[in-house]
């Protein structure tokens, strides 16, 4: 295998290893701003908003999460 593809395969397994890791560090701060602020308030309405943020948050965690193991994955078959 030609040395430029060995190295876009290695560049394609570390951003997605990358991607995922800092995905899911986000995903983890947001839920936690989001939770904490849900319990700070007292209105119900800023408590619905903060609860539906947060599965939200937890949706799209996953999706970034899965998208950096798929790539890291997908790129050994490289």
């Amino acid at each position: 295998m030609p040395p430029f593809l060995t190295d876009i395969q290695n560049l394609l397994q570390q951003a997605g290893g990358w991607i995922a890791g800092m995905g899911g560090a986000g995903g983890g701060a947001m839920l936690a701003y989001h939770a904490l602020m849900r319990n700070l308030n007292d209105d119900p309405q800023m408590v619905a908003h903060h609860t539906s943020s947060m599965k939200k948050v937890l949706v799209g965690t996953a999706v970034v999460v899965a998208a950096g193991g798929i790539a890291s994955w997908l790129s050994t078959f490289f």
